[in-house]
């Protein structure tokens, strides 16, 4: 899995911009305002992008995350949320453990306290379950 530099993302926004949307947590509006929030924000490095290629290999994505590092205010812990991740391609258990081993090095680097995700779609709970994940809560939208 590869992280996306801010020209990378500005060169190819146009091509992750659907595949990013689709996945948006529940709490966003997906319109126009939104999509130019995420892009800023990741053009600014408030948060991430990595491209997860089988095998390194640049002409075979298989999937898109993005990411962002919590500053929790409550307790001060520093967490890294996985904001949204999609498979584009089929993936395997494998896969998610990679992704997983450098978005946790990622986290390390920069402090963070673990690396947690919002999860509505249940085959990827049984999947991140399956990999050592831990389901803790529920979010009830009101």
């Amino acid at each position: 899995m590869i992280r996306a530099t801010p020209e990378q993302i500005a060169e190819g926004w146009d091509l992750v911009r659907p595949i990013i949307a689709k996945a948006l947590p529940p709490t966003v509006a997906i319109d126009a305002e939104s999509m130019t929030n995420v892009l800023y924000s990741l053009l600014e490095e408030e948060s991430q992008l990595w491209i997860y290629y089988e095998n390194n290999d640049r002409t075979n994505a298989l999937g898109v995350v993005v990411t962002v590092i919590i500053n929790e205010p409550v307790s001060k812990a520093r967490y890294l949320l996985v904001y949204t991740t999609t498979a584009i391609a089929p993936t395997t258990k494998e896969d998610y453990e990679k992704g997983l081993d450098t978005l946790r090095s990622f986290a390390e680097a920069n402090d963070c306290a673990q690396v947690i995700a919002y999860v509505e779609n249940d085959a990827r709970v049984r999947q991140l379950l399956a990999i050592g994940g831990v389901k803790v809560s529920t979010i009830v939208r009101l």
